[in-house]
């Protein structure tokens, strides 16, 4: 007759997890004048919403994590964040083995015990990646507006370049509401 043993095992795991995430859009920025020209005229605008260039890139860090990168000559704008957690978890598992299987039940058990260990790791990464989607998706929402309004204000900006190179500028005017221009030049 054999014996039954309850046995426990203890696993831990103590793991560092990183995730990254990023996208790439392509800003509207209409060429009217050169690439040389638009970029220089897209980096005053970029200026004045607090990015700092770094030859042809302009990059900010917003206070959520968010990097912010944008190609002048390109005209795209690149979002990047990277967050970290560490995972400090213990699992101990009991069983009940007979004592002929002892080594064996030692093993599923210990098996067990990594595998939920895993899944705990999994699940954190799993979380981590959709919290940094997320607030990258929103960045890009609340970023939109404020970028589509400094290509705006660029390409008025070069049109009024543009229409100075043509003739001599009779008039301008303006509507900030919907971002129309008409100029006026006398050729």
């Amino acid at each position: 007759m054999s014996r039954s043993y309850r046995i426990s095992v203890s696993e831990s795991v103590n793991q560092h997890v990183r995730v990254d995430d990023g996208f790439e859009v392509q800003l509207e920025l209409l060429h009217i004048l050169s690439k040389e020209q638009m970029a220089e005229l897209l980096a005053a605008e970029l200026e004045g919403l607090g990015f700092e260039r770094e030859g042809k890139l302009m990059r900010r860090v917003d206070d959520n994590g968010v990097e912010l990168e944008v190609d002048l000559e390109a005209a795209t704008l690149k979002a990047h964040r990277s967050a970290s957690v560490d995972v400090e978890k213990t699992i101990e598992i009991s069983g009940n083995v007979e004592e002929e299987r002892m080594t064996a039940g030692r093993a599923r058990l210990e098996e067990r015990a990594t595998r939920q260990l895993d899944e705990e790791v999994e699940s954190a990464r799993e979380e981590l990646t959709t919290e940094t989607t997320e607030l990258l998706e929103q960045s890009l929402r609340d970023l939109r507006s404020e970028l589509d309004a400094a290509c705006n204000r660029a390409t008025a900006s070069a049109l009024k370049i543009k229409a100075r190179q043509i003739g001599e500028i009779q008039e301008i005017s303006e509507n900030a509401e919907t971002g129309e221009i008409t100029i006026k030049v006398k050729v």
